[in-house]
């Protein structure tokens, strides 16, 4: 799954900086699994295309910020929220004001003679 290759190249970054607390090498593969499953028990609906830069950049975050190996709950805290879907401008008001419906009706009467 994405998710989990996502998780295994973050962790990859974290164990490469050799932070306090790090996990040992015969651990590693069960931290994944911790941290998958513990990402994907949050009230979170994963999605490749709307989280996969985000999980990346909270990764890069912290690797930035920690002196000591961090929790599944640091990393979301870190993470930044989804990208608003861009959304359809307000629909015009088709009402038309007195000043421009009486200009439109002297074009119109204008049109008529």
């Amino acid at each position: 799954m994405w998710l989990r290759n996502e998780v295994i190249e973050g962790i990859q970054k974290l164990l490469s900086i050799r932070l306090k607390n790090a996990p040992p090498s015969d651990v590693i593969r069960g931290t994944v699994e911790v941290w998958t499953e513990t990402l994907l028990s949050r009230p979170i609906s994963w999605d490749e295309k709307l989280d996969k830069k985000r999980i990346k950049k909270a990764f890069t975050e912290l690797c930035a910020i920690s002196d000591t190996f961090p929790t599944p709950k640091d990393f979301l805290r870190v993470m930044a929220q989804r990208d608003k879907p861009l959304s359809l401008p307000r629909p015009m008001d088709n009402k038309i004001s007195a000043e421009n419906r009486e200009a439109l009706n002297k074009l119109l009467e204008g049109m008529r003679k």
